[in-house]
C-alpha cells in the first residue's frame, strides 16, 4: 500500500512540473528574457505580428508603425524591442528609423517595407512575415541594469532594429501590441 501512494506522489509531481513547464515554453526557452531576468527582477513580453505579401510590380507596401498597448498598459520600462524574422523574401525591409539631427529616434516607432519590381515577365513577389517583440523590464538588480537594455538595442544587427535604410511613410499608424508572446507553431 506505502509503495503505491509513493508512485502516486511521483506520478503527481512530475505532472505538475510537465504543467509548470508548458505554460510558457517561449519564454523558458528565450535567451533574451532570461538574460534580462539576471538583471531586472521582473520582465513583462509584449508583441505585434506582421504578414506582408505584394505579389504585383510597383504595388510597395512601405508602413510607418507606432505601438500602442491597451487596454492595458505594460508594467514597467521599455528596455528592448527585438525584430524576430520568420520569413522574407525578394526585397524588404524593417526597423528602426535612424535618428535625425538634432533629435533621437522613438523605440517605439518602426517600419517595414516590401517591395516588388520587375517586368510584366518577371512576376514573382515579397513578402515579410516577422514578429516585433516588446521586453518591459521592472526592479534593476543593479546600478548598471540599464546599462544592458542600451547595449541590445544599440547592437548594429536586424534583430536589434539597426539595419533599416528606408524608404520611410511619412504617416505612422498606431496598431495595438498583444501582451505575451506569439504563439508557436
Amino acid at each position: 500500500m506505502g509503495m503505491s501512494n509513493f508512485h502516486r506522489g511521483l506520478a503527481i509531481l512530475a505532472f505538475s512540473s510537465l504543467a509548470a513547464f508548458a505554460a510558457s515554453p517561449a519564454a523558458a526557452a528565450d535567451p533574451d528574457e532570461a538574460e534580462l531576468l539576471t538583471h531586472f527582477d521582473k520582465v513583462d513580453v509584449w508583441h505585434f505580428p506582421v504578414d506582408t505579401t505584394v505579389r504585383y510590380n510597383d504595388q510597395d507596401a512601405i508602413v510607418s508603425r507606432e505601438l500602442v498597448f491597451k487596454p492595458e498598459a505594460p508594467k514597467g520600462e521599455l528596455c528592448y524591442v527585438r525584430f524576430d524574422l520568420l520569413r522574407g523574401d525578394g526585397d524588404y525591409g524593417y526597423g528602426f528609423k535612424p535618428a535625425t539631427a538634432p533629435g533621437e529616434r522613438k523605440n517605439t516607432i518602426w517600419g517595414t517595407n516590401v517591395l516588388k519590381r520587375g517586368t510584366v515577365l518577371d512576376q514573382y513577389y515579397s513578402t515579410l512575415k516577422l514578429n516585433v517583440v516588446y521586453f518591459f523590464v521592472e526592479g534593476p538588480k543593479s546600478a548598471t541594469a540599464k546599462e544592458i537594455c542600451a547595449t541590445k538595442q544599440a547592437a548594429p544587427t536586424a534583430q536589434a532594429g539597426n539595419a533599416y535604410k528606408g524608404p520611410w511613410a511619412d504617416l505612422v499608424t498606431r496598431v495595438r501590441a498583444v501582451h505575451g508572446w506569439p504563439a508557436q507553431k
